[in-house]
């Protein structure tokens, strides 16, 4: 019996393509966020899209004695990168 080697798709659409074109408008996202900070006046817009904000979980260190083990998950969300990713996914779907 041979596995299915069809891409993922919803509606048509491939779900890879969806995953990349998140963590692409996160990236840039990002990146825009750190350029365009140093163009407005400190301020609380300022803060509001360019602040970032960390998520995720943090590091865990398990000694073992033979070997140390450190897990962790941290993402640094903006409101750009927000932003971004919410076109992406938009623009997903529409197109």
């Amino acid at each position: 019996m041979a596995l299915n080697s069809r891409p993922l798709r919803a509606g048509g659409r491939s779900v890879g393509l969806l995953v990349l074109a998140v963590v692409v408008a996160g990236i840039v996202g990002s990146v825009v966020s750190y350029f365009m900070a140093g163009v407005f006046p400190h301020g609380p817009v300022r803060d509001f899209f360019f602040k970032s904000l960390a998520i995720g979980i943090p590091n865990f260190t398990l000694n073992l004695g033979f070997a140390t083990l450190t897990f962790g998950l941290s993402f640094a969300v903006t409101t750009v990168a927000v932003l971004l990713v919410a076109l992406a996914v938009y623009l997903w779907y529409k197109f």
